[in-house]
C-alpha cells in the first residue's frame, strides 16, 4: 500500500503541472493594415493611356501575414501574434493602384482582373516589408519594391522601364506598432518615387 501511495503522488503532481499552463490565456492576435494614400488626387487625362496594375508578387519570405523582423547575424523572424490583416503584397498592390489612379498620369488604372484593354502593364515584386534590426543601433522599417513597366502594343510586350525602390524609415524600436507605422511611411515614399519615374517615362 505504501508503494502505491508513493507512486500516486508524483503522477498527481505531473497532471497538475500540465494543467496549469493550459489554463493560462494566450495572447490576443493583433492585425495591422499597411496603407499609403496620395495627399491629393489629380484628374485623369482624357486622352491618356490605360495602365493595368498586375498582382504584386511576394519574394521568398514575404508570402505570410506575420510581421517579419530581421535580426543581426542574418536571422529573420515572423511574429505569430502580430500579423497583417491581409498578405502585405496584396495591400501594397491596392495602395499602388490607388496611388497611381490619383496621380493623374493615365486615363485609367485597372486591376489585374479587369477585362478592359490596357496599353501598359506594371509588374512588381515585394522584396521586403520588414522591421530591420540588422543594425541594433539603427532600427528601421524597410520596404523594398521592384517594378517593370511593359508596353502592350506589341507581342511579346516590350520593357519600357525598370524600377528598384528601397526605402528605410527609422523607428524608435522594433515594436509592431512602430514598425507598421514606419512601413506605411516607407510605402508612401516608394510610391512617390515610382510616380516620379513614371511621370518622366510619360513625358519622354
Amino acid at each position: 500500500m505504501r508503494r502505491r501511495g508513493v507512486l500516486a503522488t508524483p503522477a498527481l503532481l505531473l497532471l497538475e503541472g500540465c494543467a496549469n499552463p493550459l489554463s493560462r490565456p494566450y495572447p490576443e492576435k493583433r492585425l495591422y493594415v499597411l496603407a499609403a494614400r496620395r495627399a491629393t488626387a489629380l484628374p485623369a487625362p482624357a486622352q491618356g493611356r490605360v495602365l493595368v496594375v498586375r498582382s504584386v508578387t511576394p519574394a521568398p519570405g514575404m508570402e505570410g501575414r506575420g510581421l517579419v523582423t530581421r535580426r543581426p547575424g542574418h536571422v529573420q523572424e515572423s511574429d505569430f501574434w502580430n500579423e497583417f490583416f491581409a498578405p502585405p503584397a496584396a495591400m501594397v498592390q491596392d495602395a499602388l493602384r490607388q496611388w497611381l489612379s490619383d496621380a493623374g498620369l493615365h486615363a485609367a488604372v485597372l486591376d489585374q482582373g479587369s477585362r478592359a484593354r490596357a496599353d501598359l502593364a506594371l509588374e512588381s515584386v515585394l522584396v521586403a516589408a520588414i522591421g530591420d534590426g540588422s543594425d541594433p543601433s539603427a532600427p528601421a522599417a524597410r520596404l523594398h519594391l521592384q517594378t517593370l513597366l511593359l508596353g502592350l502594343d506589341r507581342t511579346p510586350p516590350r520593357i519600357l522601364a525598370r524600377g528598384d525602390y528601397d526605402r528605410r524609415v527609422p523607428v524608435a524600436a522594433l515594436a509592431p506598432d512602430a514598425v507598421v507605422e514606419g512601413l506605411s511611411r516607407a510605402l508612401a515614399l516608394v510610391l512617390a518615387d515610382l510616380e516620379a519615374d513614371l511621370r518622366r517615362v510619360a513625358g519622354a
